[in-house]
């Protein structure tokens, strides 16, 4: 029984999805949604990313030197991950290499692409004068803010589907999104809460069956995390370099656990009800213990920021040599003597007005709750 009025009662519906997984071409080249919404996400990330190093004292040539590798490092661990984890992977992968490199269908997992791209960073990082467990703070934050955009590109896909909610394909409305491009929302209460149904012929995803949409859940949980991290983005890291690295691997393991019992796309593992992707969470959790003992023991201050930057190109002896020299200057800043300089008695101005004698200060007894004093005649 209900005490709410009619009225207030929630709307149930699915989103219908016609859209043509390749936006548009260029002569022979078809540009895909999915790689539209990659360029948005390294775009907005990198934004981000800039005005962090910049605040870090890290010059823009020191960001770029490392960033093309990180990203192919990132690119080449995301399509493994997800090929290795494909019940299909002898026969659709290993018995056809091709498949392998064939990220124009789809199939990226991320936390491939974190493992890659950090590995890369950590190996990287003192060549271009940059600590390691800070560059992997900034490498996460690019992360944290790109992976949103880039599930834009999954929803277009229909390559990240969650548990159908019928087994036979439904007949939507007529009329509701006849041409590509088009999404449209249609209430029906026999959808709880919300579902993804795809028609276009080109999707990922079988037509006219309703998932759950699993997209939308990654989107929030990395937007919870997003909200976690940012308002620490700066704080961390000057605390200690490498937090922030650890706090995001612990975040960002806990979501996808939860994500991953709402995705019907891949199967479940070593007879267990527990995903690949699951089981890799648990794993990157756990690991979160050491690292954090890592960078207790190993992290150390980073000196460098915005007024004072990292010496670029580094001079001789590398980083060490620009950490000492900072941190010399930092201590003779803090132990330099403030000096007050005396005005002489001949520079002070001389006036014709003779100085009055005052009689020295008097408190009387409170009255009124107030203080009161009286300067008397001499």
């Amino acid at each position: 029984m209900s005490f709410l009025p009619a009225s207030f009662a929630p709307t149930l519906a699915y989103i219908v999805i016609n859209i043509d997984p390749i936006a548009f071409h260029l002569g022979p080249i078809a540009v895909h949604w999915y790689g539209l919404a990659y360029v948005v996400a390294i775009t907005v990330g990198m934004l981000v990313l800039l005005r962090w190093t910049r605040r870090q004292g890290i010059h823009d040539d020191q960001v770029w030197s490392v960033f093309l590798w990180a990203a192919l490092g990132g690119l080449i661990g995301a399509r493994l991950y997800f090929v290795i984890q494909q019940p299909n992977l002898v026969q659709d992968y290993l018995l056809n290499p091709i498949n392998i490199i064939a990220v124009w269908n789809g199939g990226l997992a991320f936390f491939g692409a974190i493992f890659g791209a950090c590995l890369v960073l950590f190996f990287l990082a003192p060549r271009v004068g940059v600590d390691r467990w800070l560059v992997l703070d900034g490498g996460v934050l690019f992360a944290a803010v790109g992976q949103i955009f880039g599930r834009f590109g999954n929803i277009v896909n229909g390559d990240i589907l969650g548990y159908a909610l019928s087994v036979t394909p439904i007949t939507i409305p007529s009329g509701v999104c006849p041409s590509s491009p088009c999404v449209a929302y249609v209430s029906d209460p026999s959808f709880n809460p919300l579902a993804f149904v795809y028609t276009n012929p080109a999707s990922f995803a079988p037509t006219f069956i309703p998932y759950l949409p699993a997209p939308l859940y990654e989107i929030t949980a990395n937007l919870v995390a997003l909200a976690i991290l940012w308002p620490l983005r700066y704080r961390l890291p000057k605390r200690l370099p490498g937090l922030f690295f650890v706090l995001y691997l612990a975040l960002y393991s806990i979501g996808q656990f939860v994500v991953f019992f709402f995705r019907g796309s891949e199967p479940t593992i070593w007879d267990t009800p527990l995903k690949q992707a699951q089981w890799t969470a648990i794993f990157t959790f756990l690991l979160c213990i050491p690292l954090l003992w890592l960078v207790l023991r190993t992290s150390r201050k980073w000196p460098f920021s915005a007024e004072r930057p990292v010496p670029w190109p580094l001079p001789a002896g590398g980083l060490e040599a620009a950490y000492a020299t900072a941190l010399r200057e930092a201590n003779v800043s803090q132990r330099k003597p403030i000096v007050v300089r005396k005005k002489s008695a001949s520079a002070r101005p001389q006036s014709d007005t003779p100085a009055i004698e005052l009689p020295p200060w008097e408190p009387r007894r409170p009255t009124g709750g107030a203080l009161r004093n009286q300067f008397g005649a001499s």
